[in-house]
């Protein structure tokens, strides 16, 4: 499993990137619109197509996000995550 030491090692821009992202995520939710990211708490979140789903109240979900091939976004909740 990759961890996100390994990135910041291979590509040390990528912790300022992720820095300012968190950030956004935290704006996003004070706005009160929900964010998708990965964690290493939830590793199955590290690659593919599952993600984290944040509420603005707390609440997180493990979702997949799949693209169609006429471009929908699909998404599935697969089960709640206690942080």
């Amino acid at each position: 499993m990759i961890t996100l030491e390994d990135i910041y090692k291979e590509d040390p821009t990528q912790r300022i990137i992720d820095e300012g992202a968190g950030w956004g995520v935290q704006q996003m939710l004070k706005a009160g619109v929900p964010v998708f990211y990965r964690d290493e708490e939830f590793p199955e979140t590290m690659s593919g197509d599952l993600f984290v789903k944040e509420y603005p109240n707390g609440l997180k979900f493990l979702v997949r996000k799949e693209l169609t091939a006429d471009n929908r976004l699909l998404e599935e909740i697969i089960k709640p995550l206690k942080s």
